[in-house]
């Protein structure tokens, strides 16, 4: 994945020039806890980050994983921002990033941009996990029983999904008393689950299936270390990505 477009490179149909609506979209990326990378220096650095805030006198979005990167886009001058929402190229640039303290933790401010690009795509954003050395999800019931223990396929605050060889025994609909996923050693997170879809991949009796398991009454602080979590994989991925 490039980058950027250069502004030249996008036709204008694809800008969106009215305040209300460059908040709407900067805002419901910060709602939706979207994923957004921040590239700058001709981009040949970048970080993952998420926007914490939109507002009329600026947009805050927090630091990045990597403590080199974040100083170097201290000293930017400009930066592109890009996130892929559902799959729709949502990009815009900013301006001599400030890091400052936004509600007692640091944070970068830049200027509301004046034009932000939103363009459909066809390749959809997922954050798949690796598959050497799995994060794994226990599933308990109502008595503390173990029901499964699972490598998870990937990864969102809204839920999880895995494989499995052979058919499951949970089905669609069924509740999860809790579900128990060791992020670190000081992010664990524990909430209820309820399963959304049971999906075969292969049309045999031994097949693989795909399970799909919505979290339920996640802690907010549960929510946070699992997007940071995500942001870190996502950082770590790109830095293997061809110049």
């Amino acid at each position: 994945m490039s980058a950027s477009f250069s502004n030249d490179e996008i036709e204008d149909k694809f800008f969106l020039l009215g305040q209300r609506e460059i908040l709407g979209i900067l805002n419901e990326l910060a709602h939706r806890r979207e994923p957004v990378t921040v590239y700058f220096n001709e981009g040949r650095e970048f970080i993952v980050t998420l926007i914490l805030s939109a507002r009329d006198d600026g947009l805050v979005f927090d630091i990045g994983g990597d403590a080199r990167a974040n100083k170097l886009l201290e000293k930017a001058n400009s930066c592109v921002f890009l996130a892929l929402p559902d799959g729709i190229r949502v990009q815009f640039s900013g301006v001599n990033p400030q890091r400052f303290t936004w509600g007692g933790q640091d944070a970068f401010w830049v200027p509301i941009p004046q034009r932000v690009v939103r363009m459909q795509r066809r390749e959809y954003f997922r954050n798949e996990l690796p598959i050497v050395d799995p994060l794994k999800v226990r599933l308990y019931d109502d008595k503390g029983e173990t029901l499964a223990y699972w490598p998870i396929f990937d990864l969102c605050v809204g839920g999880l999904s895995v494989q499995v060889s052979g058919p499951p025994e949970v089905k669609v609909q069924d509740r999860i008393a809790r579900l128990h996923i060791v992020l670190g050693i000081r992010n664990v997170i524990r909430c209820e689950g309820v399963v959304r879809h049971v999906t075969p991949i292969e049309k045999n009796k031994q097949g693989r299936y795909r399970i799909g398991i919505s979290f339920h009454k996640l802690p907010h602080e549960m929510d946070v270390a699992i997007q940071r979590h995500i942001n870190q994989l996502e950082y770590e991925r790109r830095k293997l990505l061809p110049k």
